[in-house]
């Protein structure tokens, strides 16, 4: 009797350090997400300042610095940024909220959108390798975008029809309207 029980509470044991093993292991990795998607976050900013800059004259352009910048936002767009934050994206240290998961398709289609107006962006990158072309720049007073707040149409235009700083204002507000939308209020 005694060894059938010290056998029993053995294998309970075993059972309860494999469940915590397993917890530990399941928060561990939700933490690495959350660090990969923070990161991806960080140098996609990073990236789009390098743009920015160009634009605004701060820093000369160079249209291999510009696409490598363009290319880094659509690397982490579109589907990777996806599943970044498929299943639970609600962890320890995220920002994400949990609408994410509610609204799923509105994620999605946000997330490709970057992808698309980086990919734009890469495009007139190639098309332009010397200077920062009058093409490239939006046509005075073109006041089509409203602010960052602004609502945005259904359709999304077209981001090879328009010239690149308006496809990178246009990529920066999916980054203002996905944040505004799917990121945790403090």
């Amino acid at each position: 009797m005694c060894s059938n029980a010290a056998k029993w509470s053995g294998l309970v044991l075993a059972v309860i350090a494999f469940a915590g093993f397993s917890t530990a292991m399941a928060q561990r990795a939700a933490t690495d997400i959350v660090r990969e998607r923070q990161q991806e976050m960080k140098t996609m900013a990073a990236a789009a300042k390098n743009i920015d800059a160009m634009f605004k004259g701060a820093s000369p352009y160079d249209a291999k610095a510009f696409k490598a910048a363009a290319e880094t936002v659509r690397t982490y767009s579109g589907e990777r940024l996806a599943r970044l934050f498929a299943g639970t994206v609600a962890a320890e240290g995220s920002k994400a909220s949990v609408n994410i998961e509610a609204e799923r398709p509105a994620f999605d289609k946000l997330a490709a959108e970057l992808g698309a107006y980086a990919a734009a962006l890469s495009i007139a990158a190639d098309r332009n390798p010397d200077v920062l072309a009058p093409g490239m720049r939006m046509p005075g007073g073109d006041a089509k975008m409203g602010g960052p707040l602004a609502k945005r149409k259904t359709a999304a235009p077209d981001p090879m029809s328009m010239p690149a700083e308006h496809a990178f204002h246009t990529m920066l507000q999916v980054c203002t309207s996905c944040h505004a939308k799917f990121r945790a209020k403090d």
